[in-house]
């Protein structure tokens, strides 16, 4: 696949969205000698989509300094490209302190999602990134500033801390030089097309999950980018949008079990009510994510756990 420059969209003086199935920013900074300093934020799934986003710099930018890579969490979607770019540029990676453990020991992720030491058919590179180590560890509403230019304009970059899908995701708000600012927000909400496509997404905390569009619907930025989905200049109704969907998620689960069900059977009666044929990867993430909406439910009082016959079987309370 190459990429054609229809795909690279400016939206400020110095920064770029690359629309991909999983979106890149590019922030490009001159330089005195007449070069750029990039940095990229995500680097694609694995090496062969880090080497076509490397093609694709090479020939748009021409002269360029690749600083560092700014993944908002660890999935492989998001940094399976980190070790290509690192081995060819040697360039820095940052990432926060959560997420930056899970990149350097990525088994922890199939781990999680398993339970335990996971199956081989977990250790595809969709679900498995390379590990690779980080430079620079982010803190939250730390202010970064990657760049001066001659009139004594930054650019600023701010770390925000959007927990829910993952355990220490975070956003990045760039301020650039001519007053727009853009708001990168990993996988803390999904655009309508994706949302359309995929209603039931992967998360990890469905309570800080909420939490996390509700802190998005309040921060003022001229572009706001998901990590997957078209970007958007207005977030309040996309936030709705990401908190409806899991609501309804909730509800049905909620419905099912006016009766009592094992986990198993909720992740039965859901699928089939989506319309899902789940594949093995989809079961287990589609299944993980069902058991963090039960815990939730659960915190919340909302259902009850009985053992019963060495089954646990979930009840609405």
């Amino acid at each position: 696949m190459a990429l054609t420059s229809e795909r690279l969209i400016k939206i400020s003086e110095h920064v770029y969205i690359l629309s991909m199935p999983t979106n890149v920013g590019i922030i490009t900074i001159p330089t005195l000698d007449n070069s750029l300093d990039i940095y990229l934020i995500e680097s694609g799934n694995d090496d062969d989509t880090a080497q076509i986003i490397s093609d694709f710099l090479k020939k748009t930018f021409k002269s360029f300094n690749l600083k560092a890579i700014i993944n908002t969490h660890s999935h492989a979607d998001h940094c399976g490209g980190n070790s290509y770019f690192v081995e060819h540029y040697n360039c820095q990676l940052w990432a926060t302190k959560g997420e930056a453990a899970l990149m350097e020991f990525p088994e922890l992720e199939t781990s999680l999602i398993w339970g335990g030491t996971p199956i081989n058919e977990m250790r595809s590179k969709f679900l498995l990134a390379k590990p690779c180590t980080v430079n620079k560890r982010l803190s939250n509403e730390e202010t970064i500033v990657l760049s001066t230019d001659n009139s004594n304009k930054q650019i600023k970059l701010k770390v925000i801390s959007l927990p829910g899908h993952y355990l220490d995701q975070a956003g990045y708000l760039i301020e650039d030089t001519d007053n727009k600012s853009s708001l990168f927000l990993g996988d803390a909400i999904s655009g309508r097309n994706i949302i359309k496509k995929y209603w039931i997404q992967y998360l990890f905390d469905e309570e800080k999950m909420k939490q996390s569009l509700l802190k998005i619907s309040k921060i003022k930025a001229d572009y706001y980018i998901p990590g997957h989905g078209n970007f958007v200049t207005e977030i309040e109704g996309l936030a709705e949008l990401n908190i409806l969907a899991l609501l309804e998620t909730e509800n049905m689960i909620l419905d099912e079990l006016k009766v009592p069900k094992t986990t198993e059977e909720i992740l039965k009666s859901v699928a089939d009510r989506n319309n899902i044929s789940l594949k093995t990867s989809q079961y287990f993430l589609i299944g993980s994510t069902l058991r963090s909406y039960i815990s939730a439910l659960h915190n919340a009082n909302k259902i009850k756990l009985e053992i019963k016959d060495n089954k646990m079987l979930w009840q609405k309370v």
